[in-house]
């Protein structure tokens, strides 16, 4: 199995758990399914080619990727999800032939249902990701065995080895990815001179090797790396400094209750807000199967990549973040910022550097691949609830700008590096549209 060469008003509520730890970069005070415990979903019979096993899929790998006992962080979510959406598209396309595969797969085997190959990669894929416990483990093989049963498929379809063939090819080449070696003790170069990151609290440098996992599409981590955040005595750095010293303040007084919750809102991760906006849109707008696999996958590919190339800027310039900067704002030589030794952000500083934005750059490499497929206002609207809060936006755009104000409210990064990770998503998605999974030739030829 070889890699494919590339030429250069629905409301969804979701209360799926502590989308992360404290150790990671996005907290979530979502309800959480009971520890040790498998999410539960039914399925429903479709009309043939429907995408809807698709979409019964990846709401199973969403709940488990965000089961708080899994303790993945946002980056690691992406590469997960990226793993089972992709197997899923290469096990449904590989049968159908209307979109490139990701990886080159043997010829389907005569009469190969694509459902059945969606539910035996989708299912293989999860089985082998996530240690489960027994229990966990009987849950998705009796939904394993029920999505068959809804679907009107036989155990005996030669769709299904197909489809764990197509899994297993995706979890070798994945396995590695260097992203097992991405923990490690980390000191920043320079640590200790203002402007360099350092940890704020005794949590580690949350996967300072993320940035070298090796990429999907793009040609390396570096690809779009953006240039040095700005210089700590220039007027932009005052102006973002100054702008979240006020607003992002732990007890500010000119933070709004609403931006108070936008800033809360979009502490989830970028998976747990952006997989129910695609979903909603997938559901109003019905593609077929095979273009149902390939969104999910695009999707995935597009924020799996822009985790990496934002970790490597991030661990490239070790920029420090809001809080530090700000205690010790005296030190930094710019005569238009002036220190408060005890300033606290609104949301708990995270432990990585600060330079880009993680969350503004996955978000916004997911928007930018549902807004190339479906255009940035998709006619329906897109409401999210997460512990209590609905946000609600007419294109994906703005949920874009909603997060680079965000996280200025949150009092955890710079308008800059907000606005700098946004550009550098839309960079990662637009190269991996136009570089991964295109549709096979027309007039009944299939991909080669």
């Amino acid at each position: 199995m070889k890699v494919k060469k590339f030429s250069k008003g629905l409301m969804i509520t979701i209360g799926l758990g502590a989308v992360l730890l404290a150790t990671s970069a996005y907290a979530s005070t979502c309800e959480a399914p009971a520890p040790g415990t498998m999410p539960s979903f039914g399925a429903s019979a479709q009309p043939p080619n429907s995408g809807e096993v698709v979409m019964e899929w990846n709401e199973r790998a969403v709940a488990l990727t965000l089961l708080p006992a899994f303790a993945l962080a946002p980056v690691q979510q992406t590469r997960v999800m990226a793993i089972v959406q992709v197997a899923v598209h290469d096990a449904v396309n590989g049968i159908t032939g209307d979109y490139e595969t990701y990886l080159s797969p043997s010829p389907a085997p005569e009469n190969a249902s694509p459902e059945a190959a969606a539910i035996a990669a989708a299912h293989h894929t999860l089985k082998n990701l996530f240690p489960l416990t027994p229990s966990q483990a009987a849950s998705l093989d009796a939904a394993y065995a029920d999505s068959l049963a809804a679907h009107g498929l036989s155990a005996l379809d030669p769709g299904i080895e197909y489809g764990r063939a197509a899994a297993s090819a995706i979890l070798a080449l994945r396995a590695n990815d260097n992203s097992a070696q991405a923990q490690f003790n980390y000191t920043a170069p320079g640590a200790g001179t203002p402007g360099v990151w350092v940890p704020f609290t005794s949590a580690p440098a949350l996967l300072p090797g993320w940035g070298n996992v090796s990429p999907w599409v793009l040609r390396s981590g570096s690809q779009f790396r953006p240039d040095a955040p700005p210089a700590l005595d220039s007027e932009q750095y005052a102006r973002d400094y100054n702008e979240i010293k006020e607003i992002g303040k732990l007890n500010s007084s000119t933070r709004t209750d609403l931006q108070s919750q936008i800033a809360t809102f979009w502490r989830a991760s970028p998976t747990a807000i952006w997989n129910p906006v695609m979903r909603q849109v997938v559901a109003a707008r019905n593609p077929d199967l095979s273009m149902t696999a390939r969104t999910f996958a695009l999707v995935y590919l597009a924020v799996a990549d822009a985790s990496i190339a934002c970790w490597d800027a991030k661990y490239t310039y070790n920029f420090w973040r809001p809080q530090p900067a700000i205690r010790n704002g005296d030190l930094d030589g710019n005569d238009l910022t002036a220190g408060e030794a005890t300033w606290a952000p609104f949301v708990a500083t995270p432990p990585h550097p600060e330079y880009t934005s993680g969350h503004t750059s996955n978000s916004s490499a997911m928007a930018t691949i549902l807004g190339l497929l479906f255009e940035d206002n998709p006619g329906v609207p897109l409401v999210v609830t997460i512990s209590g809060i609905t946000r609600q936006w007419d294109t994906f755009g703005a949920g874009v700008e909603e997060v680079i104000d965000a996280r200025v409210y949150s009092g955890i990064h710079f308008r800059n590096s907000d606005e700098v990770g946004a550009r550098q998503g839309r960079q990662v998605a637009r190269f991996v549209s136009t570089h991964a999974l295109r549709r096979c030739p027309k007039g009944g030829s299939r991909c080669s």
